[in-house]
């Protein structure tokens, strides 16, 4: 019996383990099939889904929520506190006293941020209902005023139908001199593909925060890899806003020479 209880607390979880990653691999590489189909177009450095319109990408994007909404509620205190070491360990966010989050969902982040003392709220498409921590808004137009905040932050940039009026609404809404926060997962050259609801894809996580970079007219301050949570491996780049305002041709060239 002894011997028996062994060797489950022993080979089993190690079957398990295996099984995981092989159901992982199979959806990498289902995956992997629909991203080289003509679902995306990969004519730039940073591969599009495709979409009818503006208003059946906002359809196609709000309809997750309901997807994974309770997946989402089950797992908010990890969520929360894996958010809070993230930003502990992001030391341009210190100084911010104001901070909006960017496609934040049921709004961990947020929540994230309240503990430490940041004023700080999301805007979503689909925040769900009874939401306090998130506002439904749509990040390519959002109704803040101009240099408003201090901080701006996303994880969810490979969600947008357009990166560059997404960038140009952060470099309107940041302060001179504030800071774009932005935690960006793998690319398909280092193993991660789309999935059912990602509409941008790029090569690699440090080209495209140069991308940001350029596309922004923001300086490159900072980049750190955060890790592995769950199966997906993220990287974390801090942009900064110039501290006067200048026009945004020359904006963009001071990125690019500080990039490269």
């Amino acid at each position: 019996m002894a011997l028996l209880k062994r060797l489950k607390s022993t080979f089993f979880p190690n079957l398990r383990l295996r099984s995981k990653e092989q159901k992982w691999a199979k959806r990498m590489k289902a995956r992997q099939k629909t991203f080289e189909s003509d679902l995306w177009g990969q004519e730039s450095d940073v591969a599009q889904r495709k979409y009818a319109s503006y208003d059946d990408y906002v359809k196609h994007q709000s309809s997750k929520l309901d997807r994974i909404h309770d997946r989402l509620q089950a797992r908010n205190d990890e969520d929360t506190a894996m958010f809070l070491e993230r930003f502990q360990g992001c030391p341009a966010l210190a100084d911010a006293q104001t901070v909006l989050c960017l496609g934040a969902r049921l709004g961990t982040e947020v929540m994230a941020l309240h503990k430490l003392g940041h004023f700080a709220v999301g805007i979503d498409l689909n925040p769900g209902p009874d939401n306090e921590y998130v506002l439904k808004g749509d990040f390519h137009k959002i109704v803040f005023p101009d240099t408003s905040l201090d901080a701006v932050y996303c994880n969810a940039l490979d969600h947008v139908y357009d990166l560059e009026k997404v960038l140009g609404e952060v470099g309107r809404l940041l302060r001179p001199g504030g800071i774009f926060v932005a935690d960006i997962i793998s690319g398909y050259e280092e193993g991660f593909y789309a999935g059912g609801y990602e509409s941008v894809h790029w090569r690699n996580a440090g080209e495209f925060a140069e991308k940001v970079a350029l596309v922004s007219g923001f300086a490159l301050d900072s980049t750190r890899d955060l890790g592995q949570i769950n199966r997906d491996r993220w990287f974390q780049a801090v942009f900064r806003k110039p501290a006067i305002d200048m026009p945004q041709s020359e904006s963009r060239e001071q990125a690019s020479a500080s990039s490269g």
